[in-house]
């Protein structure tokens, strides 16, 4: 037997129970088995018990998943889906959304349907078939931290729209739906995607390809053309504040005893903002044995371009970049910035060099043993590492090895910063971010260590914000690239 706890909730008060139930069984078995065994009468939804109607997502052990596919685990917490208002025990008021979809005009509209069959062209059908396996689960919405702070309904209706966009017989402007339905609200995260039992890439198959199709019709964000005139003018999306890295460096930084050569993309920021980063980076791989080659006319990856829609902007930088490290003779191509590694990994499908972040490099070569250092830090993983390339436990394991280091743990959350939110809609990313920093703030922390430039900047604006607002936090807290810290036990 193993010991679960069911959240309940009468209408007025929610409280916890536990049961003990058998081992091998699912959550829906569970739940059948506690209300014969004890007559609890648990109120919970379920339909086919195959994995296929979806009406039975609940909150596992803190994440949405199906009570019908999850199997019962000791200590197992079961709530109803976040997000959501409860109705009573496990079941939310799903009508809402229900409304939402009527809203959004969920069926096909074509002011003359012909009299024969319509033939769609097998590539059409493909492109549509993976949107349409959706089954209503309402798992990505539970998460979804851009939903949570605005009036930006969630993944599967842009899913949705979508849908209906790439499908020839449609002749809705699904595009001007999508934008007035606030979809650049969305960070990017994937949180969506983390959690659909259909494994569907909601992120890179509908809302970044509705983006596209929203941004060649002129539904798009101002300040995201201001980011397309800093690229198109110094072929990075900021401006140039101060010498950039790339010409402070040079060529080559050969190491003693090498024992892997890479060639470093340092990203926008790191070249434009963060110059220093960018050379302890160079100080850290030296220090494990591996060389540099830094190629100097490389320029932006494109991933503010692929994630806000202007694919023309990013297939020019992408093409750009491929002449430059197609053409290396290095072991891989490393990166400092998760946005950065995310995109050449995903989207540089032409590439013919292996993409590494720093912190698979640098547990792959071996961690060294390095100087004690008194701190109490937690890490932040950025989305595009945890999520857009599988990256957290190399991170972890690079901390927990450095001496006398106490390093907390901190739940994964996005920062708000990702998927043009912090440009093209600054309040939305302040909210999520606000929420991050509440986060950070009660671990009481000396600092937060990341690997992402674009993270370190924005956690650390809304870390100083909170303290200014909430006038209670006294400390400050430090936020630095795992670089910077590894440059000071080296």
């Amino acid at each position: 037997m193993v010991k679960i706890t069911i959240k309940r909730f009468d209408g007025i008060k929610s409280y916890f129970e536990s049961y003990n139930v058998p081992e091998n069984i699912t959550v829906l078995e569970a739940l059948d088995y506690i209300n014969k065994k004890f007559g609890a009468n648990i109120l919970f939804r379920y339909s086919c018990r195959n994995g296929q109607c979806g009406s039975c997502a609940l909150t596992i052990n803190g994440e949405p998943k199906l009570a019908c596919e999850t199997k019962v685990e000791e200590g197992m917490i079961i709530e109803p889906l976040k997000g959501f208002n409860v109705v009573k025990d496990l079941v939310v008021d799903r009508e809402q959304y229900y409304k939402k979809l009527t809203s959004i005009k969920n069926h096909l509209i074509k002011e003359k349907f012909p009299e024969d069959l319509e033939r769609i062209p097998q590539d059409v059908v493909e492109k549509n078939k993976d949107l349409r396996g959706c089954i209503d689960c309402l798992s990505c919405l539970s998460l979804c931290p851009s939903r949570d702070v605005s009036e930006y309904p969630g993944a599967t209706f842009m899913r949705q729209l979508a849908r209906f966009a790439f499908d020839i017989r449609d002749e809705e402007d699904r595009e001007r739906i999508a934008f007035f339905e606030n979809i650049y609200n969305c960070t990017t995260c994937a949180k969506c995607v983390e959690v659909c039992p259909k494994e569907i890439d909601i992120v890179h198959r509908a809302i970044e390809q509705l983006r596209h199709l929203a941004f060649s019709k002129g539904y798009r964000l101002d300040s995201h053309l201001k980011v397309r005139e800093n690229v198109l003018k110094y072929n990075r999306s900021v401006v140039e504040e101060k010498l950039p890295l790339l010409k402070q460096v040079s060529d080559f930084y050969p190491a003693e005893d090498e024992k892997l050569k890479v060639a470093f993309f340092t990203g926008c920021l790191v070249d434009f903002r963060l110059q220093d980063v960018g050379k302890e980076a160079i100080k850290v791989l030296n220090a494990h044995g591996i060389s540099v080659v830094i190629p100097k006319t490389q320029v932006c990856c494109g991933s503010p371009f692929f994630r806000t829609g202007q694919r023309d902007v990013a297939e020019k930088l992408k093409e750009k970049n491929l002449k430059i490290f197609n053409n290396l003779d290095v072991d891989y191509v490393i990166t400092i910035c998760a946005g950065c590694g995310s995109t050449l990994k995903n989207d540089y499908k032409e590439r013919n060099f292996e993409v590494r972040d720093i912190t698979e490099v640098l547990t792959e070569v071996g961690l060294l043993n390095y100087k004690p250092i008194k701190m109490r830090i937690t890490y932040h993983d950025p989305c595009h590492l945890k999520r857009g390339q599988g990256i957290w436990k190399e991170p972890r394991e690079i901390l927990k090895s450095i001496p006398e280091l106490e390093f907390v743990d901190m739940e994964a959350r996005c920062c708000g910063a990702g998927g043009g939110v912090r440009s093209g809609k600054p309040e939305i990313a302040n909210l999520i971010g606000k929420r991050r920093a509440k986060m950070i703030y009660d671990l009481k922390v000396d600092a937060v260590i990341t690997v992402c430039p674009f993270c370190e900047y924005h956690i650390r604006d809304c870390l100083d914000k909170f303290r200014v607002e909430t006038g209670d936090v006294k400390k400050s807290v430090d936020v630095m690239n795992i670089v910077s810290l590894l440059s000071k036990v080296i």
